[in-house]
């Protein structure tokens, strides 16, 4: 699988650019700045919600600003286990980027200081593969999005950057505990991932696909001819059934939203697959309304936001 990060499990799970720890099934194809497959560069600032995960300043995963309380702050990330399952030495959060080699002055970096990832979460299987991250101190919102969130200034593609506006950092909306998004639901993914499987180029460029989301029955089916269980309550899959339009590696962690009437809904986390944009194989992601009480009680333990 590859893990969507700078990681490819044996069987082809989609991971987060991995330190050595992750090894036995792993095999390390490094930290790269890498792209999502099929996709076009999306606007600036149009995916207010994304942070970049790096490691002494080399993007390895995603991640995603909540909302923690009133204030237009938050010290809090989600994303995906397996892109923190091994520690976090010098690991920092961008919120605001968009060309990783030229950064900007809306560009701000924190340290992470902790990462709880899922207590069931299963590094063989990939489930319940979400984690929690603590930033060493607040990142502030764009105030001209008070109290909302999955604010954006409109998906596209970056036909215009001199005009190219919005804000640059907003939290994402989350979903309702439980809630379950239909099968062909247009969802967007986003990242700094590999722009096809097993290559090496890269761009310090952000990134967005659309993707539909797919039926759990065909989705399983597909899985189960790669020995791979897809869990109904932790994950669902997304793509084409021709291919062609995925996340890969260094994409893992990153935010799969669809648009709801208060914003953009954070519903899934970029989690694995086989290969990228295979046929057949779609993308998996965690389904993010499964955790909402353990992601509150998170929040409410580690945020220093009041």
């Amino acid at each position: 699988m590859r893990f969507m990060s700078g990681v490819v499990v044996a069987v082809g799970l989609l991971g987060c650019g991995g330190s050595e720890a992750e090894q036995a099934p792993f095999d390390t194809v490094g930290h790269t700045d890498q792209e999502i497959v099929g996709g076009i560069e999306a606007r600036p600032n149009s995916i207010p919600w994304i942070v970049s995960l790096q490691q002494d300043g080399s993007h390895f995963c995603g991640g995603s600003l909540v909302r923690v309380s009133d204030k237009e702050e938050s010290d809090i990330v989600l994303t995906a286990a397996h892109c923190v399952y091994d520690g976090l030495v010098f690991t920092t959060a961008s919120a605001g980027a968009h060309d990783l080699y030229h950064p900007t002055s809306t560009q701000v970096t924190v340290r992470v200081t902790r990462a709880v990832y899922h207590p069931q979460y299963n590094p063989d299987t990939t489930l319940n593969d979400i984690a929690v991250l603590k930033l060493e101190k607040p990142i502030k919102f764009d105030t001209t999005v008070a109290r909302a969130c999955g604010q954006s200034s409109g998906m596209r593609p970056n036909l215009a950057p001199q005009l190219a506006g919005g804000n640059t950092r907003v939290p994402v909306c989350l979903p309702a505990s439980g809630e379950r998004i239909a099968a062909n639901t247009m969802a967007t993914v986003a990242g700094w991932g590999l722009t096809r499987e097993g290559g090496y180029d890269t761009s310090s460029l952000l990134l967005q696909v659309g993707v539909p989301v797919l039926r759990h029955q065909d989705v399983a089916n597909s899985y189960a001819t790669q020995g791979i269980s897809i869990n109904e309550n932790a994950m669902f899959g997304a793509g084409y059934a021709k291919g062609g339009k995925d996340a890969c590696q260094g994409d893992s962690g990153g935010p799969l939203v669809v648009q709801g009437p208060q914003g953009y809904v954070l519903q899934g986390i970029v989690s694995f697959g086989v290969g990228c944009a295979r046929a057949g194989l779609p993308g998996i992601y965690t389904r993010v309304s499964n955790y909402i009480p353990w992601i509150n009680t998170q929040i409410r333990s580690l945020s220093a936001v009041r």
